[in-house]
């Protein structure tokens, strides 16, 4: 608990605009760097969002118009964010596609935060310890790596970022008042939007300022509503987005979810145990995972009843800190407002991930910090040496625990193999390591295992049934392929990727017609989607038929890609055709467009009339100086 001068209390202590500590400020910089700089080697989760957002996103290659309008009038992964796309173009526009430059991003944007939130807490509180022991909890603690480490989770960064300067300049107009702080007023609205534009957890804000008005300014006894009204409207607004994005066929991804267990009831039971089990992940944080299983609770048992008891304790525990020190106590209050978004209340997804305790972090961070001032108080003035250790100590041991975990995001086959050690009774994690050994490695057989692991957990697992039956069907076991999609399209019939795979069931088989109208169903339900424009040109191609080919292509084509690998699909069947003038404009387009498969290009024999054509070499020298 903050001290405080004889005679005053914590209630009655007025704000302090404590001077910062530039020392603090570095120290607090290069711990985080010397904990997350191992990232700048990683690579993108290909199978994690980071695909889908980045990989697959022509929308963040580099600042044009068309791209700036795509940020804010597309969905992605079931949310509106076109703050979060266009800080991607930024990284586009300085690094290309290296995930390095993305990571450093991430990594600048996580020391931001945390130095913004040292700055806050140093002028509330005047006291440099505390604000350099709640800062370095918040950026060192394991459970941030998540939030840090993954590309895609980029919008809890900048989300924040602008949350805290939105804070900052409420707290600069509540002070200088409602008439001289105008422009500040305009400040912290205008970020808060921003903030909202980046991710949605920002909507908590209008509450927090109302509890920060009531536990920081205790003189005055009505609550300031009036001011916080543009705030609650553009909370509204974005809240109404988010749930809208989640809606099927709206966000790219996006999935309507429903409650867990099949009722709020249920869901409210399996919430409890989870809340606990946070709480031991910030107190003891092992067994960290990018998936989680906890298991669904319909009806009252010994944990939920355990941990139902545990909460109400830490509900208590708060109450009677908020009675002693209100500003202490509005950090209980803010931790709890920070899970509220993720507390299923509108059902989510998934249950738990580690990112979602960014914001509540930060409650803890000052809790901690105030724990520091009471242990200088008992150890007294005249034992600093032993202070700093007392403190130093857990946060290294922190940050060496944060080093490690941000080791396991390397890549999508580090990241998935941790998640089923950790968690083998997650289906999704063995769903996504099976995929990862799939799609990235040679080892069939183990990706066969992991994908029939995971099957056996969850039978309804659709993405297992997909990439299991498509497994099944590249490796010849056509038979079983077919069981599997037809079993995922029974109880997913508008799933469009089943739909292909089953077509490409079909064609292995030469049942032509069939893989056909399979193809033609999953461009029906997605008329956007490139794997049907691309299976039903090749099967096209495959039967000779050059003119459906062509046609099938162009109406990709038209979708206004700039797709490299439909330029040079059509480049095969103007060569195919005959049409040497036509081919080579579409080579020229492909390596263009970034089309960079040189093997395909001397290898494929629908290119056999145009290999001799010294225009043909003459861009291949162009595009690939240093080959032969």
């Amino acid at each position: 608990m903050a001290e405080t001068p004889q005679g005053e209390t914590n209630e009655t202590k007025p704000l302090t605009g404590g001077r910062g500590q530039p020392l603090d400020l570095v120290i607090l910089a290069l711990l985080t760097f010397a904990v997350y700089g191992r990232t700048l080697g990683h690579d993108f989760q290909r199978n994690w969002d980071d695909n889908w957002y980045i990989l697959y996103n022509d929308a963040v290659c580099g600042f044009t118009w068309p791209h700036i309008k795509a940020a804010f009038t597309n969905y992605y992964i079931g949310h509106y964010a076109p703050v979060h796309i266009l800080s991607y173009m930024l990284d586009y526009t300085l690094w290309g596609l290296k995930a390095g430059g993305f990571l450093l991003t991430n990594i600048v944007l996580h020391v931001a935060n945390g130095l913004l939130f040292y700055r806050l807490l140093n002028r509330w509180y005047g006291e440099r310890l505390l604000a350099l022991t709640a800062a370095a909890l918040f950026l060192l603690h394991p459970v941030q790596v998540e939030t840090v480490a993954w590309i895609a989770e980029r919008k809890s960064l900048l989300s924040l970022l602008f949350l805290l300067l939105a804070w900052e300049g409420y707290d600069r107009y509540r002070r200088a008042g409602e008439r001289k702080g105008r422009l500040a007023y305009a400040a912290s609205l205008a970020a808060f939007v921003i903030a909202l534009l980046a991710k949605s957890m920002a909507v908590i804000l209008p509450v927090v300022l109302v509890l920060y008005d009531r536990c920081f300014f205790p003189g005055e006894r009505r609550l300031r509503l009036k001011d916080k009204i543009p705030f609650i409207l553009a909370a509204g607004a974005v809240a109404a987005l988010t749930m809208y994005a989640q809606l099927p066929g709206v966000g790219q991804g996006g999935r309507a979810a429903t409650y867990h267990g099949g009722s709020p009831w249920a869901t409210f039971l399996t919430m409890l145990p989870v809340f606990c089990r946070y709480l031991g992940m910030i107190v003891w944080p092992a067994q960290l995972s990018a998936q989680y299983a906890p298991p669904i609770h319909r009806a009252i048992d010994g944990t939920v009843a355990g941990a139902a008891l545990l909460l109400a304790g830490v509900v208590i525990g708060g109450i009677r800190l908020y009675r002693a020190d209100r500003r202490l106590g509005f950090w209980v209050i803010f931790f709890w407002l920070g899970l509220l978004p993720v507390s299923q209340i509108v059902p989510m997804i998934f249950l738990m991930y580690d990112h979602y305790l960014y914001l509540p972090m930060m409650a803890v961070g000052v809790l901690a910090g105030a724990g520091a001032l009471r242990l200088r108080a008992w150890l007294g003035t005249r034992r600093p040496a032993l202070t700093a250790a007392l403190i130093a100590g857990p946060l290294v041991a922190l940050a060496v625990v944060s080093c490690q975990r941000a080791g396991v995001w390397r890549n999508a086959l580090t990241l998935w193999a941790d998640a089923v050690a950790k968690q083998p009774a997650s289906d999704r994690a063995w769903e996504l390591y099976g995929e990862a050994l799939y799609r990235f490695t040679d080892d069939i057989p183990a990706a066969r295992r992991a994908y029939e692991r995971g099957l056996a957990l969850n039978p309804a697992n659709s993405e297992i049934l997909y990439g299991l039956g498509d497994l099944y069907t590249e490796t010849g076991e056509l038979d079983k392929g077919y069981a599997l999609l037809r079993r995922l399209l029974a109880s997913k019939p508008d799933y469009p990727v089943g739909w292909i795979a089953l077509g490409n069931n079909y064609r292995r088989r030469s049942e032509y017609r069939q893989a056909e109208r399979a193809y033609q169903r999953a461009q029906t339900l997605q008329p956007d989607l490139l794997q049907a424009v691309m299976a039903l040109g090749t099967l096209a191609i495959s039967e000779g038929r050059l003119d459906k080919a062509r046609a099938a292509f162009l109406a990709g084509e038209s979708q206004g890609w700039d797709n490299p690998d439909i330029a040079y699909q059509l480049m095969c069947v103007e060569a195919l055709a005959g049409h040497r003038e036509e081919a080579l404009a579409w080579l020229e387009k492909a390596l263009q467009r970034g089309f960079r498969n040189y093997n395909a290009l001397f290898t494929n024999r629908q290119l056999a009339s145009i290999w001799d054509d010294p225009r043909y070499n003459y861009l291949l020298q162009q595009y690939f100086p240093g080959s032969n």
